[in-house]
């Protein structure tokens, strides 16, 4: 269930953490510029994100991590190669943490991150949430195109162009107010 003050968490926990710059008219907005912000985000991602807990008090790793999660998934989104630096820092991330496959008492097979520290952990499982979505084989990673919103989503369906209804409602009346300007300004 999504969180009253952060409704758009709903993705993939990259999508979650890259969502956290959002756009305005006056530019990008950094829903993470304070630790109280990012408790806040912490907080309603607790039972999504294995390890979050750790990144409190770690604003600046959790921002840098950000900016390397959104240059791919953006690059990814708009269907351009994955930017070197942000590759390379996202899949050594991921190896930091490998991945063990374990037998659990009644049979089930689950993975786990082989690691003793709560933040490679948090670090791995974004990295690699990151990694699955940039595959050019997926073709679900957008960005919204409603005016001032520019969020990554995925796609439910080939023709989605919005990341929510109401991106496509905000997008449909800017557009018929556009049209409304360009036929009064046309007829003076």
């Amino acid at each position: 269930m999504a969180d009253q003050n952060l409704p758009w968490l709903v993705f993939p926990p990259a999508v979650d953490l890259a969502n956290t710059v959002i756009l305005t008219p006056a530019g990008d907005r950094d829903l993470l510029e304070s630790e109280d912000q990012l408790e806040g985000w912490i907080a309603a991602e607790r039972d999504r994100i294995a390890g979050v807990e750790a990144a409190s008090g770690r604003l600046a790793e959790v921002r840098d991590l950000r900016q390397s999660v959104r240059e791919l998934l953006h690059a990814r989104a708009r269907s351009k190669r994955p930017p070197d630096e942000a590759r390379r820092r996202i899949n050594a991330i991921s190896a930091s943490a490998p991945i063990r496959t374990l037998l659990t008492p009644d049979g089930r097979v689950v993975e786990e991150a082989a690691s003793g520290d709560p933040y490679a952990l948090f670090e791995a499982t974004v990295a690699r949430s990151a990694i699955e979505l940039a595959d050019r084989d997926d073709e679900r990673l957008c960005v919204c195109g409603a005016p001032s919103c520019g969020m990554l989503y995925l796609r439910e369906h080939p023709r989605q162009v919005w990341c929510s209804q109401a991106c496509g409602n905000r997008a449909r009346v800017a557009r018929h107010a556009a049209r409304h300007r360009s036929r009064a300004t046309g007829s003076e």
